[in-house]
C-alpha cells in the first residue's frame, strides 16, 4: 500500500509521520514516540542513534546537537573517526527509514524533510548531503514552520485567507513565519525570521548555570575528562532537563544534586524559571514583530499565533505572546509532533511512482568537509546566504522534471490566473534598465550603484554574519543590527557604519546572481567606495566577490586599511581584475550574487559609503593591485 513518509530532524529530538489513504498518524520511534538526536560510535565502530545510542557510556564516542554543526568544515570526532554533521543526521535518518520500513513492510514512496525556515542557501545545500547520504533518491524540503502550519489547517478548520503567525519554538532553533491560508494549504508572506541557538538546550544550559550557581560551582568544578566525574555531570544535566519539562506543569520541583562530597538539594520555582528565560523569550517576541513587519501587517491584522516545537509548551510563551499581541495563541495537539505530521500531509499530495531504496550500508565514514581556508593571502571564502527564498522545490539531484512540484499549495486555477497577470502586465508596461545599472551609451561605459546616498539599492540587501551563528545572514535594516561580533547601521549622514570586536562580515546580495560579468572585459572597471577608518584593522581583513559559494574572489586590504588615515574620508577603487588574478578554482564572475564583502579577522570600526562597481573610474586612482597588501 502506498504511504508517504514526513520526518523532523530536530536538534534534540526526531519525529516522523506517515500519510497514506487511511489517514495521517505518527509513528512511534523509541524510546517514546521521539527519538533522542544522538548519535553513538561502539567499541566495534558500529554507529549507532537514537534510543540505541542512550546506552552508550563513554562521552569521547557520543555526538548530540549535531543538526547546529551542519555546514561547519571541522568534522565531529568520536572515538578518534571524523564525522561531518551531515553524515550523523544521514545515519539518523536511515535509522528512521528502517524503522518505519518495519513496521509498514516496504519503503516510502516519498520523504518530505524538513528545516529551519532561517536557514539560507548554504545550510539548505549542505542539508541535502543528508538525504543523500541515507540513499533517498526521491524527496521534497520544506520549511519547518510551513509543516507545523499544514498541519494545524488540518487539525483545527481554519478559513481560506486567515493570516496566522507560526511559532516554532524546538530544541535548537527558533523560527517565525507568517503564513495566509489558502486551499487548505499555506503560503508563506514576508521574510522568515529566526535565531539560531534559541532553544530547549539554550534553556537547559540557563537552567543548569543556575542551578551550579546555587551549588557554589560544585557543577562546573567537575573533572569531565575523568570518567566517573564525567558520568555525573551528564546525570545532573539530564536531571536539570526533567526539572525544565516539569516547571511546565508544577509551580517547583527539587533536584538532587549527585556530588562527589554527596547530594546537594536545589529547589527551584517557575517564577524563577521565567525570569531566567524572559530575555530569551523578548528576543523571540521581537522576532515575530519583524516578520509581520515584512509581510507588511500590523500586529492586530494577525488571526492568530500558532505555537509549535517542544519548548514553545513553556508556559511563558503563550503569556508573553498573548499579552504582546492580544491574539489566539494556540496549541498543536501534539507540538513535539507538529512538524512531522505536517509534512506528512506534504507527501500525501503528492504520490510519485518511483519508490525509494535506501542503500543496504550504514554510514560510517564523514563525507567531504567543506573547502578548507585559502591560500596565503586569501581567506576561505565564507559562504553569506542569499535572502530567504519564500517558495523551494525538490533539488535537482532529488527528482527528475516529471516530479518537482511546488510546495506551497496552490491550484491550477490560481497559478494560471497569476501567470495571465504577470503576461499582461509585462506587455502593457514598459521594461525599466536593470536596477542596478546604469548604461552609457555615448561612452559604452556603465556603472553598478550598490550602496549610494544612504540607501542599498536594489536588488542589493545588507547582512551581517559571525561564526556564532554559523554565517547565515542577519539582515542590516533600517535600524541596524549586530552578530557577536560585528555591529553595523546607517547613520543620517548616509554611511554605512561597521564595527568589528572579532572575526565576522558585512556583504551586500542579492537573491539572484546578477548579470555583472561584462565589467570584467574592462580593464579599468572598479570597486569603488568610500571609506573613513575610525579604528584600523587589528588583524587580517579581506575584500571579497562571491558567486554563489563556494565560488569567490578576494583580496587582502589589511595594509591599505591601515595606510589610510583615521577619522578622513577617502575614496578607494580597487581595480575588478585583482579579483579576478586571485579567483578561487570554481570563479564564475557570470554568476555574482555578493559584489561587496569585508570581512575582518580581529577589531575593526570603518564607516562606508558610495559603494559601486564602474567601467570608468578616470576621476579616480585605482589602487594598484600589487599595493593592497
Amino acid at each position: 500500500m502506498w504511504y508517504g513518509l514526513g520526518v523532523d530532524l530536530g536538534t534534540s529530538f526526531c519525529a516522523a509521520a506517515v500519510a497514506s489513504p487511511s489517514g495521517v498518524r505518527t509513528v512511534y520511534l523509541p524510546p517514546d514516540v521521539v527519538t533522542p538526536s544522538i548519535a553513538y560510535l561502539t567499541a566495534e565502530s558500529k554507529l549507532v542513534t537514537g534510543a540505541a545510542a542512550l546506552d552508550g557510556t563513554d562521552p569521547k564516542r557520543r555526538a548530540t546537537e549535531f543538526k547546529r554543526r551542519l555546514g561547519e568544515p571541522s568534522p565531529i570526532i568520536l572515538g578518534g573517526q571524523p564525522y561531518s554533521a551531515a553524515a550523523l543526521m544521514a545515519a539518523q535518518l536511515r535509522d528512521i527509514l528502517a524503522e518505519v520500513e518495519r513496521i509498514h513492510g516496504g519503503p516510502p514512496a516519498t520523504v518530505v524533510l524538513t528545516h529551519p525556515a532561517i536557514w539560507g542557501p548554504y545550510r539548505r545545500e549542505q542539508f541535502t548531503e543528508v538525504p543523500r547520504l541515507a540513499g533517498i533518491t526521491n524527496y521534497r524540503l520544506i520549511t519547518e514552520p510551513e509543516a507545523a502550519a499544514t498541519h494545524y489547517c488540518r487539525e483545527r478548520q481554519l478559513s481560506d485567507g486567515d493570516v496566522i503567525a507560526v511559532y516554532d519554538l524546538g530544541g535548537g532553533t527558533f523560527d517565525t513565519t507568517i503564513l495566509r491560508v489558502k486551499d487548505g494549504g499555506a503560503e508563506i508572506l514576508g521574510t522568515p525570521e529566526g535565531i539560531e541557538h534559541m532553544g530547549g538546550v539554550d534553556f537547559d544550559e540557563t537552567l543548569l548555570a543556575e542551578v551550579d550557581k546555587r551549588v557554589d560551582g560544585a557543577i562546573s568544578r567537575l573533572d569531565r575528562t575523568d570518567d566517573e566525574q564525567a558520568g555525573l555531570h551528564e546525570k545532573i544535566r539530564a536531571l536539570v532537563v526533567k526539572a525544565k519539562e516539569d516547571l511546565s506543569i508544577e509551580p517547583d520541583v527539587t533536584v538532587s544534586v549527585p556530588l562527589p562530597d554527596g547530594a546537594r538539594e536545589v529547589s527551584i520555582s517557575r517564577l524563577e524559571f521565567n525570569e531566567l528565560i524572559k530575555p530569551s523569550i523578548a528576543l523571540t517576541v521581537e522576532a515575530v514583530h519583524r516578520a509581520a513587519a515584512s509581510a507588511e501587517l500590523k500586529p492586530e491584522q494577525l488571526d492568530a499565533i500558532v505555537l509549535a516545537g517542544g519548548s514553545s509548551r513553556i508556559p511563558l510563551v503563550a503569556q508573553q505572546l498573548a499579552q504582546e499581541f492580544g491574539k489566539p495563541v494556540r496549541t498543536a495537539m501534539h507540538p513535539k509532533h507538529t512538524v512531522a505530521l505536517g509534512a506528512a500531509h506534504l507527501a500525501q499530495r503528492h504520490q510519485p511512482s518511483e519508490v525509494i531504496r535506501p542503500a543496504a550500508s550504514r554510514v560510517l565514514a564523514a563525507p567531504a568537509a567543506p573547502p578548507a581556508p585559502g591560500a596565503a593571502g586569501q581567506a576561505t571564502p565564507v559562504p553569506p546566504p542569499s535572502p530567504t527564498a519564500t517558495a523551494e522545490t525538490t533539488p535537482p539531484a532529488a527528482a527528475d522534471a516529471g516530479s518537482r512540484v511546488p510546495w506551497l499549495a496552490v491550484t491550477v486555477s490560481a497559478c494560471i490566473a497569476v501567470v495571465v497577470a504577470v503576461l499582461l502586465t509585462i506587455a502593457l508596461l514598459p521594461s525599466p534598465p536593470p536596477p542596478a545599472q546604469q548604461a552609457h551609451p555615448e561612452d559604452d561605459s556603465h556603472r553598478a550603484d550598490l550602496f549610494t546616498d544612504g540607501s542599498i539599492r536594489p536588488p542589493w540587501r545588507g547582512y551581517l554574519g559571525s561564526v556564532a551563528n554559523y554565517w547565515a545572514g542577519v539582515p542590516i535594516g533600517s535600524k541596524g543590527n549586530s552578530t557577536d561580533t560585528v555591529a553595523a547601521s546607517i547613520d543620517g549622514l548616509g554611511r554605512l557604519n561597521v564595527t568589528w570586536t572579532g572575526k565576522g562580515q558585512v556583504y551586500l546580495q542579492s537573491g539572484e546572481p546578477q548579470p555583472m560579468d561584462d565589467f570584467f572585459a574592462h580593464s579599468d572597471a572598479a570597486m569603488v567606495f568610500d571609506v573613513l577608518v575610525r579604528t584600523p584593522p587589528t588583524d587580517e581583513t579581506t575584500l571579497q566577490v562571491q558567486c554563489e559559494h563556494p565560488c569567490f574572489a578576494g583580496v587582502p586590504v589589511s595594509d591599505l586599511f591601515k595606510r589610510l588615515p583615521v577619522n578622513q574620508t577617502v575614496t578607494v577603487a580597487v581595480p575588478l581584475r585583482c579579483f579576478a588574478e586571485n579567483a578561487g578554482t570554481l570563479w564564475r564572475p557570470e554568476a555574482i550574487d555578493t559584489p561587496w564583502l569585508v570581512l575582518s579577522e580581529g577589531t575593526f570600526a570603518a564607516s562606508f559609503s558610495n559603494i559601486y562597481w564602474s567601467t570608468d573610474v578616470a576621476e579616480v586612482e585605482p589602487v594598484p593591485c600589487d599595493q593592497l597588501s
